[in-house]
């Protein structure tokens, strides 16, 4: 009698699920699994390849691992690769004959003598869409310029905690014809950053330089500087960026902003010639412990003659409510507030005097406006407090104080919602279709 053959039943599943399987195992796990079946080894070189995670975690060589897999497999594609702690710099060689579109570079300075290079070779990735690198230091320009061919696909480049000089930067994003987004975050202090881009339509910045200076970005849409208002001596220049429509945050420690070739606000000096009317929506840091910080918002305010929405950001922590002895009573034209201010968010508030003559003088010049948004944090000087839900009765009381029965426009709506705005609301958190579907779940219904 012939002996009974078990049934296969794990290799009679379908593509789909083993390659679930084969995802839920370290790579080098999956790869030990190809001697299982021939169909197995098909499997893993034709799709699981396809996003390599080179993240070996347990594995003692990292670097051998993955130079044996990559032997194992000689034609198979590789549309992402993510690399954390190891990195080969030949492996960008085989990585760009494999058509890689996605690179993404998580290194370790500490797993060599000196921080981990990125080699001119990235070039040679030309069918990239996406770089993301980290903790890295990127080769001089004059290394980078010699030869290299362009990344005419590549579209969205992420840096963090990297070390780029601002003529590096500027070849690399010269190198990008195509590029749309540029991110720079944890950089230290850049020094200089020099944006100069046909392509670039979002530039995102923690705002750790010296100067700022977009020269030519014709389609930019947005400048995102998250924590720009921080630095005392950072110098912002926008020579032409006529399609900019988001700009933020900026605050009175900006040293000096400057619009086109004979625009500037100072802190001493307000010369205004050339206007962005393209600016739809702007976010700012107010200082109001600082003398003429109206003056500030009204000159500021100036400068965007077509503003429709306006972000306001205060100290989180702050329990100082006492505000410099200045007066809202503006009697000159603002264009924005008189004729286009639409919205108006208060990213923090605390009901503070200084909040509420700001809210009245707006809601009572703003003869278009539709929303004004208080994301409410009570004030408490009780440890453990920070994050304390404001009662009703207390949103009852500032709605009092608020005067709204006088606002220009009737149809404005006051919403107050029970936690203050996320910090990435302008970046990520914005266009997350969770986030948006959840945003009004904490609006008082009072």
């Amino acid at each position: 009698m012939a002996a009974v053959v078990p049934e296969d039943r794990l290799s009679g599943l379908p593509d789909a699920i083993l390659v679930s399987i084969l995802s839920l195992l370290p790579l080098d796990d999956a790869a030990r699994c190809t001697v299982l079946a021939s169909r197995w080894r098909h499997i893993f070189s034709s799709t699981f390849l396809v996003d390599f995670n080179a993240d070996m975690r347990g594995c003692r060589n990292v670097l051998k691992a993955v130079n044996c897999i990559l032997a194992a497999h000689p034609t198979a594609p590789i549309r992402s690769f993510y690399a954390r702690k190891r990195f080969h710099s030949g492996w960008l060689q085989e990585l760009a004959r494999r058509g890689v579109e996605e690179l993404d570079l998580d290194l370790d300075p500490r797993s060599c003598t000196r921080p981990p290079m990125i080699r001119p070779s990235l070039f040679a990735c030309t069918s990239l869409t996406r770089l993301a690198a980290s903790s890295c230091v990127f080769p001089a320009a004059a290394k980078i310029a010699a030869g290299a061919p362009q990344l005419v696909r590549l579209t969205e480049i992420e840096l963090y905690d990297v070390t780029i000089s601002d003529a590096s930067l500027g070849v690399l994003i010269s190198h990008c014809p195509a590029l749309e987004r540029l991110s720079m975050q944890n950089m230290g202090n850049s020094g200089t950053v020099h944006i100069r881009s046909q392509s670039l339509k979002f530039f995102h910045s923690d705002g750790m330089f010296d100067e700022l200076f977009i020269e030519h970005a014709p389609n930019l849409e947005r400048l995102y500087g998250a924590y720009m208002y921080l630095e005392h001596e950072v110098w912002l220049q926008i020579l032409h960026a006529p399609k900019l429509e988001f700009l933020g945050y900026l605050g009175m420690n900006i040293q000096a902003i400057e619009i086109g070739e004979d625009t500037i606000l100072t802190d001493d000096q307000v010369q205004v010639k050339t206007l962005m009317p393209s600016l739809k929506t702007l976010a700012i840091e107010v200082s109001y412990t600082k003398e003429g910080y109206i003056s500030w918002i009204t000159q500021l305010l100036e400068l965007f003659p077509c503003l429709e929405s306006l972000y306001i950001r205060s100290d989180t922590w702050s329990v100082i409510q006492a505000a410099a002895p200045e007066s809202w009573d503006v009697l000159r034209y603002i264009p924005c507030v008189d004729n286009h201010l639409q919205k108006v968010v208060f990213e923090v508030y605390r009901g503070h005097e200084w909040q509420r003559e700001m809210v009245k003088f707006l809601h009572g010049r703003s003869m278009f406006l539709k929303a004004m948004e208080f994301h409410c944090k009570e004030e408490t000087n009780t440890p453990g407090d920070h994050f304390k839900v404001p009662s009703e009765q207390w949103v009852m009381k500032q709605k009092e104080l608020l005067c709204l029965d006088s606002r220009a426009s009737k149809d404005a709506r006051f919403l107050f919602f029970k936690r203050q705005l996320v910090h990435n609301h302008h970046d990520d958190a914005c266009n997350n279709e969770w986030y948006k579907r959840q945003y009004y779940d904490d609006l008082y219904e009072v």
